[in-house]
């Protein structure tokens, strides 16, 4: 993830689910995205179970560009 990308991500979390600081949720996404050896539990679940929704609906996305599906 780009850092305008983790951005996004922490402001999309806070908005949404808010149940951690946005410091420690973008602590947790830039530790993540550096390949860090994550050992996630307690409030570190909700980030990441959000952080694998939101990668999926990238890929979800790119998919239907390249397919040329438009919404």
């Amino acid at each position: 993830m780009t850092y305008e990308e983790q951005a996004a991500f922490v402001e999309a979390f806070s908005r949404n689910v808010a149940t951690v600081r946005p410091t420690k949720v973008a602590s947790f996404v830039e530790s993540w995205n550096n390949g860090e050896d994550m050992d996630y539990c307690g409030d570190y679940t909700d980030i990441m179970d959000a952080l694998l929704m939101w990668n999926d609906a990238i890929k979800w996305q790119l998919q239907q560009l390249k397919e040329g599906v438009t919404a």
